[in-house]
């Protein structure tokens, strides 16, 4: 039932519900709903309207409807209201487009309104960072719980939120009462902008790997002691405050600079690619560089799907660790760079501390084996000198005994001689026999003697290579500990260097000294006078509090 009828000063205009018929009726001139009497209710003086909107949709007027309506059309052939205007070209939008389309573009002043009822935002298309066309678009209630519950069945893979292009299904509208032109959204692909972002990645990969650089970062070699850190991700972040609590709990004297900048929206890009610069330029004073993010959604971490972002990764000359998101979460960047396990921020310090206690472990066991072949060559050195001694006493027994036999040949020829001179020469032989006994102890305590002499420096020469290698396994230990305090000393040093710079550039400081930060009621910072034309409301952050402003608008270039 679809109908209109006049009663007093009102046209009562009834239908059963439908959502086109609500927006169309809802956009005439001072349209108000009677809930009573479910109903809507316009003033009669904008019959002509009502009926030339309602005509083509199948509504049926009263007589007093037509009558008023060719009243008015007869006074009104020489002009039109403005309500009869934006109701005619109401009706031609509606006939060129009677039934919904689908329009792709990104989402713009979403978030300022996504609190509201309805949200009214903006669809723009964009050609390398400028927008080059808009279109108003409005999304009810109803169709907004419909496409939240549609995400949500698909795994809530992405929000509704600035900046993130999607696929629509809206109905051409016109806002009678206000000459407005815009879109009221239907329905979303969920589809579309999750297969936009994996096509994109794809095309990425296959670009690099074709022209081989795609593994070139990943083959350079990691730094044994990865402790001069770079970490670019957002000041004050869970991200930057994940990384430094993991490295600082380590225990290891890591020494971390941190580059912020973007890592969601379109300046993400370049906000990235000129922190990778600043470490290109001061390469020699890091081992390693970290890119890190909380979690989000696929959508919010499809802004590292750029092609530029891959190729400055895959080119840069120090290893880049990648930890973006969760550890399900991938990006192009994971296939360029060193991606840990888990790919997330926290996952990535840990990386570097299992790194650097890798390292630690090997020189330990290095230095174990060194002191054990010492010990080793020591005890050697003993079993060689036990040998020593052993052989030495067993070639003194021997020769002991041939010149015992030598002495005994000899005291038998001298008697078989003396038998011979016996009666000769008694006197003779007494004497030498006397003699023979003293000759005899001398020869022995000579052997003796020089057996002491060879067993004593024998002793002492030992005791010289094990006192010499002794202090050659202290100097090596004594070196080893001050180079690695001296390493430890330097490191600690760079570190409070660079926290005294970054302290220096916290933009309190900067408030501190009379300055001023611009903001506009989101929070987002001014640098740029589009960005806030007449009538915006702006929040100055001063050094003592805030103050909040109204712009009257602004003019490029530096102000004199």
């Amino acid at each position: 039932m679809r109908k209109v009828e006049c009663r007093g000063d009102h046209l009562l205009i009834q239908f059963e519900y439908n959502a086109r018929l609500v927006q169309l009726v809802r956009a005439l001139p001072e349209s108000r709903f009677d809930r009573e009497k479910r109903l809507w209710r316009v003033p009669k003086d904008h019959v002509v309207s009502v009926v030339e909107l309602l005509e083509a949709e199948g509504f049926s007027f009263d007589e007093a409807t037509q009558k008023l309506y060719a009243e008015r059309r007869r006074e009104g052939l020489q002009h039109l209201t403005v309500s009869e205007l934006n109701a005619r070209v109401q009706g031609i939008l509606a006939q060129a487009f009677p039934s919904p389309i689908w329009v792709v573009g990104e989402i713009l002043g979403y978030d300022k309104n996504a609190h509201k009822d309805r949200v009214e935002f903006h669809l723009v298309e964009r050609r390398e960072e400028k927008i080059i066309a808009q279109v108003e678009a409005i999304l009810f209630p109803e169709e907004r719980a419909r496409i939240e519950a549609k995400l949500a069945r698909a795994g809530r893979p992405f929000s509704l939120t600035d900046e993130l292009t999607v696929r629509v299904l809206a109905q051409v509208d016109l806002w009678v009462r206000e000459g407005v032109y815009r879109l009221v959204i239907r329905d979303l692909d969920v589809n579309y902008t999750l297969g936009e972002a994996a096509r994109r990645r794809e095309e990425i990969l296959r670009k690099l790997v074709k022209e081989g650089i795609a593994e070139q970062n990943r083959s350079l070699p990691f730094p044994p002691l990865p402790l001069r850190v770079g970490l670019i991700t957002s000041l004050g972040s869970d991200a930057q405050n994940d990384v430094l609590n993991t490295l600082k709990a380590s225990g290891f004297a890591f020494q971390v600079t941190v580059h912020g900048a973007r890592v969601q929206g379109h300046h993400t890009e370049a906000s990235i690619l000129n922190a990778l610069d600043w470490f290109r330029e001061h390469l020699s004073e890091f081992d390693v560089i970290l890119i890190c993010r909380g979690g989000g959604s696929r959508a919010d971490l499809a802004w590292f799907d750029s092609e530029a972002l891959a190729r400055a990764v895959a080119l840069f000359p120090l290893p880049v660790v990648v930890g973006i998101g969760h550890e399900e979460d991938r990006c192009v960047l994971d296939e360029i760079g060193w991606r840990p396990k888990p790919a997330t921020p926290s996952g990535a310090a840990k990386f570097l501390v299992q790194r650097v206690q890798e390292t630690l472990d090997e020189v330990e066991r290095k230095l174990g084996e060194i002191l054990q072949r010492a010990e080793k060559t020591a005890s050697q050195a003993r079993l060689d000198l036990d040998g020593k001694c052993k052989r030495l006493a067993r070639g003194s027994r021997g020769r002991l005994e041939q010149e015992a036999e030598r002495l005994w040949e000899r005291r038998r020829r001298l008697l078989q001689g003396a038998k011979a001179t016996v009666w000769r020469a008694q006197d003779h032989v007494r004497r030498v026999s006397q003699a023979l006994p003293r000759a005899v102890g001398k020869i022995l305590g000579a052997e003796k003697s020089f057996l002491g002499e060879a067993v004593e420096r024998l002793r002492r020469g030992t005791a010289r290579e094990l006192a010499q290698s002794k202090e050659d396994l202290l100097a090596k230990k004594r070196r080893l500990f001050v180079l690695v305090q001296t390493r430890v000393d330097q490191a600690k040093e760079r570190l409070q260097a660079r926290a005294d710079r970054l302290r220096a550039l916290d933009p309190k400081r900067v408030v501190e000294r009379g300055f001023a930060i611009l903001r506009l009621s989101s929070g987002r910072t001014v640098t740029d006078p589009d960005q806030a034309p007449p009538g915006t409301p702006l929040i100055a952050e001063l050094r003592a509090g805030i103050l909040r402003l109204l712009s009257q608008g602004g003019e490029r270039g530096r102000a004199p």
